[in-house]
């Protein structure tokens, strides 16, 4: 899950000095899916949002733990947009604009 990926994300940023002379700069990418909610969107985003709130708060934990809060960017961002307004069957659906937050 999301938590794994991160856990792995903040292992690889402790060891970044072992890796190998040069590395200055490091990507990664990790991905939670699910959120595709035609309907029921409130239900889904109860169940997703938990996990993603544990998963971040831990990963910035140890990321200040190993002192880079100021070295580290966090960007997560969505695919693509969502409808505010539900739908019929209390979901959302694609639309124009993707959400995204960074810290």
């Amino acid at each position: 899950g999301i938590t794994d990926q991160l856990k792995l994300i903040a292992r690889l940023i402790s060891i970044r000095n072992a890796r190998g002379d040069g590395i200055n700069r490091d990507m990664f990418y990790c991905e939670m899916g699910g959120y595709d909610s035609h309907f029921k969107v409130a239900q889904v985003l109860e169940n997703k949002l938990p996990s993603l709130n544990y998963a971040v708060g831990w990963f910035w934990s140890e990321i200040k733990a190993q002192g880079l809060e100021n070295s580290v960017t966090v960007v997560q961002g969505s695919e693509f947009g969502r409808t505010i307004t539900p739908n019929s069957n209390a979901g959302s659906d694609h639309a124009w604009g993707g959400n995204y937050f960074m810290f």
